[in-house]
């Protein structure tokens, strides 16, 4: 009801508004309520923002699980939690002074909020379905009509050139209150957003063999709720079990302190790339090309393994948008119509494959942006 309320207010004057120039940009507001992986890909747009509004004020919208994690304040933004359930959050953002730019990462339906807290600009990609999401965008960016990865495309939003790769000076890893670790492991995370990403007991049995094989102490790693996974696994005797017992912040410390994670295609994963952790990913259902390897972490290693195709990764939905060349899978699991019994995907890809790729990272022969 403050929303639209607001909103009844302020569309009369809707048209009257003008892009405002870098230059006179004072404050920008990016706002989302992606999951954990789809922010950490958009980084790019932080260090973009920063770069073409270099004495602006930052800020990030974002969900409250999320928020600690930009306590050490990469590209200089400030983090505010909010989360549209929550009222008193939604009166915060009311509470902040107007911003001159709002950037929408994929959720235009934000963009009746942000007109409602007086944007003077609101910026978001085009085509998301169904098409009244759009309607109050002053600025729609189209995707890229090339494959790329979505880390790459989320920067387009804003106008300019691409920004510099991502380097870890730009976003400090906060060590204060990390478990002990020892000085040479390898993190593996059988968890993920989906069960139509979960990869066989087996399979990560024979990788924590490889890792052991190597002089490295293997890390078992979960999120809550998942300890189910980790019974399944053959844990040795000196393997580290850290299941779900991490906040975001700690995970990422141990991370950019570890020899290398292997992880599905999930929020980790991407936790990783922010950690600088040399990266194995296990590519099912999800796309490489959107998910993998980008050029704004070219400085880092992320090596993808799964199948080149699989016949039921047939969606090109990104965000709700159709985009031509994706070909995904976000079917989630179940046995209902429409849904995923059985995620053949995962198990088509190949360990032996993995230990290889693993074996590479760990011996210093695989370096920077790989696709396999």
């Amino acid at each position: 009801m403050l929303i639209f309320a607001a909103l009844l207010l302020r569309l009369p004057l809707q048209w009257l508004r003008r892009k405002p120039s870098a230059a006179r940009t004072r404050r920008v507001l990016i706002l989302h309520q992606f999951l954990l992986g789809d922010a950490l890909m958009a980084t790019s747009l932080l260090a973009k923002a920063r770069e073409q509004f270099p004495g602006a004020e930052i800020v990030l919208a974002c969900p409250p699980g999320q928020a600690p994690l930009y306590a050490t304040r990469p590209y200089g933004i400030r983090a505010l939690a909010w989360q549209p359930r929550d009222f008193a959050s939604i009166r915060r953002l009311f509470a902040e002074a107007r911003f001159d730019i709002v950037y929408l990462m994929g959720e235009n339906r934000l963009s009746f909020l942000a007109r409602a807290i007086g944007a003077r600009w609101v910026v978001g990609f085009a085509g998301e379905t169904p098409r009244y999401k759009n309607w109050l965008l002053d600025e729609a960016v189209a995707y890229a009509d090339q494959p790329e990865a979505w880390t790459d495309t989320a920067a387009r939003l804003i106008d300019g050139p691409e920004p510099q790769p991502f380097r870890l000076q730009d976003w400090p890893v906060a060590v204060e209150g990390l478990p002990p670790v020892p000085p040479r492991f390898v993190v593996l995370h059988v968890g993920a957003s989906s069960a139509t990403r979960f990869w066989p007991a087996a399979s990560w049995n024979r990788v924590a063999a490889t890792v052991r094989a190597c002089g490295c102490v293997v890390l078992w790693s979960c999120g809550p709720g998942e300890l189910h996974l980790l019974s399944a696994v053959e844990a040795g005797p000196d393997d580290i079990v850290m299941a779900g017992t991490l906040s975001l912040a700690q995970l990422r410390a141990v991370l950019s302190r570890a020899r290398a994670c292997v992880c599905p295609d999930t929020g980790i994963a991407h936790l990783a790339k922010v950690a600088g952790a040399p990266l194995l990913m296990l590519f099912g259902p999800g796309s490489e090309t959107l998910f993998g390897a980008s050029r704004f972490f070219a400085g880092f290693t992320c090596v993808g393994v799964g199948p080149a195709w699989f016949p039921c990764r047939n969606q090109r939905s990104v965000h709700y948008r159709d985009v031509d060349w994706a070909l995904r899978c976000s079917r989630q699991a179940g046995t209902e119509a429409g849904r995923c019994p059985d995620a053949q995907c995962m198990r088509a890809i190949p360990v032996q494959a993995v230990q290889m790729a693993l074996a590479g990272l760990l011996d210093g022969k695989v370096v920077g942006n790989n696709n396999d």
